[in-house]
């Protein structure tokens, strides 16, 4: 047990660890779980923290060969797969579920990471995996332990700063689009493939990570950018 407690956190993203999940289920879970396995997917350093990340919450053992635990949560759906990853948690963030997670202030949360010896510079990284990880497993955690959650505001403000630029340059490109396909077929074609391009783009979704939203406005403005240039 205190062996255990000395091990730093988790602090890769969440969303690497969902995505090395979804790719297990995907190409199935192997008999040992090494570079061979991740390499082609993930950078070193984020392969690095996700083989971390497994051994450190018992998913599998110092050699990488997978535990049940690690079936369950690649293979179980709906309230099965909660139960599975909130056992996962608790097993590990002992200090934290010493707390009353719904009704914790930032620092009581903040000093039950400390607990483990994690630094300064990881610690944020360490809440947020626990943060998300908790939200998949159903676990209600405090307004307290969510407010202020690094880039969410920022975030916020620049999905909807991109939101309004991709709306007036799609409003601009509406505007020159008919007069240049007239006078240019250069730029026709141009505007001909873009149509293409956005046919097969993912329509908008509000409930996406913040990241992914930005990404996605992004190319979006980047697209309209380049077309409303060719004049």
């Amino acid at each position: 047990m205190f062996q255990e407690q000395k091990l730093i956190p988790p602090y890769v993203p969440y969303r690497t660890f969902q995505t090395f999940l979804e790719f297990l289920f995907d190409e199935g879970i192997p008999d040992r779980i090494d570079r061979s396995v991740w390499g082609l997917r993930f950078s070193g350093s984020s392969g690095t923290q996700l083989m971390t990340t497994l051994k450190v919450l018992n998913l599998i053992d110092q050699d990488g060969k997978p535990k049940k635990s690690l079936e369950g949560l690649v293979y179980a759906e709906g309230e099965e797969r909660k139960s599975i990853l909130y056992s996962v948690l608790s097993n590990f963030y002992v200090p934290v579920f010493k707390l009353d997670l719904a009704r914790a202030s930032k620092g009581q949360f903040r000093d039950a990471f400390k607990s483990f010896g994690t630094k300064e510079g990881v610690i944020v990284k360490c809440e947020a995996f626990f943060i998300r990880a908790a939200q998949f497993a159903g676990i209600k955690l405090s307004k307290h332990i969510l407010a202020g959650r690094h880039g969410k505001t920022r975030n916020k403000a620049l999905v909807k700063k991109l939101s309004n630029d991709t709306q007036e340059s799609s409003n601009k490109s509406v505007i020159h689009a008919k007069p240049l396909e007239d006078s240019n077929k250069e730029i026709s074609y141009k505007f001909e493939l873009a149509s293409k391009i956005l046919s097969k783009y993912p329509d908008y979704d509000p409930s996406w990570d913040s990241d992914v939203q930005i990404k996605w406005l992004d190319g979006m403005n980047k697209l309209y950018e380049i077309l409303s240039n060719e004049e």
